[in-house]
């Protein structure tokens, strides 16, 4: 999950807390990516997570695009964010994941930064065409930068010419079930080698919500991400059936063996130390 808090108050700790139970009844565990403005507001909610059994990584020291900041600012706020997470919960944090899935061409410098300041990987790039972000023709496997930071892309599915990220979001939720059994078929023909989860946020989650126009994502996005939420739950309880779900700190090892580097074309370069 990626616990972000678009709208303020209590919805995300209370959404979140209902995937806690799910999680807990189907006897898995999972890694929770939290905004640092979550882990400052709200750090009982933090222990809470990682008490349970589920790994907690950074989802970034603010909801932006990598690309809206500059390598300074990134780099200092990502300090703040992986120290405040590991005053919360005892350890630093391994893993990161970017707003909007944001490691883009124009941001590939931050995979430098990530690796300087100990993160073990992120789960940032997204391999193909998106309105917000991507990159297309990045490896669709797990991979290895040259900081040796290790990338674990949004699993995607081809449907006619595009490739979506169909076990997540907004995806997730207006999918029928059959197309997503399909999709997942389609991936693991393709990608037999590769890390296959699902993500969510606690919006998705929050029937009781009222619609909230969201500046990232404009008039139409916004009731899109509002409206047919009453599915999510259950699509990630079938998604659980019969598998077994760890955290990516615990599947890191095995991951790591099979990654080969990636040294990307035409990319920005790797931002000066400060």
């Amino acid at each position: 999950m990626d616990v972000e808090d678009h709208a303020g108050g209590q919805r995300a700790a209370a959404q979140t807390g209902r995937l806690l139970d799910l999680l807990e009844a189907a006897g898995a565990q999972g890694t929770f990516f939290v905004e640092d403005a979550v882990v400052a507001a709200d750090p009982a909610l933090v222990r809470a997570i990682a008490a349970r059994g589920h790994e907690v990584a950074s989802h970034g020291h603010r909801h932006c695009p990598i690309a809206e900041e500059t390598p300074v600012v990134f780099r200092a706020g990502m300090a703040t964010a992986r120290d405040r997470l590991a005053d919360v919960t005892g350890q630093a944090p391994m893993g990161y994941r970017a707003p909007y899935f944001s490691l883009t061409p124009q941001a590939s410098w931050a995979s430098d930064i990530l690796a300087g300041l100990g993160f073990s990987y992120s789960s940032s790039v997204l391999p193909a065409w998106n309105p917000l972000a991507g990159w297309p023709g990045a490896p669709r496997r797990p991979f290895l930068w040259a900081s040796g930071l290790l990338e674990l892309p949004v699993p995607v599915a081809r449907v006619g010419p595009l490739r979506l990220p169909f076990l997540g979001g907004m995806y997730l939720r207006w999918l029928p079930p059959w197309r997503l059994r399909w999709m997942a078929g389609r991936w693991a023909a393709e990608e037999a080698e590769g890390a296959l989860w699902s993500y969510c946020h606690p919006y998705d989650l929050d029937q009781e919500e009222a619609l909230v126009h969201r500046r990232d994502a404009g008039a139409f996005g916004s009731l899109m991400l509002w409206l047919n939420r009453g599915p999510t739950l259950p699509r990630l309880q079938g998604l659980l059936e019969g598998r077994r779900s760890v955290t990516f700190a615990e599947r890191l090892p095995a991951l790591r063996r099979g990654a080969a580097t990636w040294l990307p074309a035409g990319a920005l370069q790797p931002a000066p130390a400060e």
